[in-house]
């Protein structure tokens, strides 16, 4: 394995599987991407999990996602979200949950929870960002919301993916 800055090359220890390079930063200031990472572009593949809500600047690290990809590349996404709405569609658990108080506990505790936590934010509406953002041919997603124990509560997830326009 070889690293450079906070990036680590996966190729030379896996030799018989798919080359990957993991990011151990943000992707919101285009000026810090490492150079392994821009080298290596354009990608047929660049996934997230948990780290948008960190990110200082949460549309400038997509917009770093969406350039980093190929045409007809593909955006994986496994993000903790601000509660989606009591309707919302997109929601596969549907057990009984009061959206508006939990969806309020998120945003009273995202000041504390950006102190102690790098800097995440509990109500961040990542799955929006991503749905507007201009340039994708498609963008499927579910959104998770749990109910069984408070932290639980405080972090329903959002899972996708979205195709970048050819």
């Amino acid at each position: 394995m070889s690293s450079q800055g906070n990036c680590h090359n996966m190729q030379d220890t896996l030799k018989d599987a798919v080359p990957f390079t993991i990011v151990c930063d943000t992707l919101d200031n285009p000026d810090n991407i490492p150079s392994a990472v821009l080298d290596n572009a354009p990608y047929d593949t660049v996934l997230t999990s948990f780290s948008l809500c960190t990110a200082k600047n949460p549309q400038a690290a997509l917009d770093s996602i969406f350039s980093l990809l190929k045409p007809g590349g593909t955006y994986v996404f496994l993000e903790h979200i601000l509660h989606p709405a009591e309707d919302d569609a997109t929601v596969v658990e549907h057990e009984h949950l009061n959206v508006k108080l939990w969806s309020k506990l998120q945003d009273w505790l995202t000041p504390l929870s950006k102190f102690f936590f790098h800097g995440c934010h509990l109500n961040r509406q990542t799955d929006k960002m991503i749905l507007n953002m201009d340039g994708w041919e498609s963008v499927e997603y579910k959104s998770v919301r749990q109910t069984h124990g408070m932290q639980y509560k405080l972090l329903p997830f959002v899972y996708g993916k979205a195709i970048k326009r050819a």
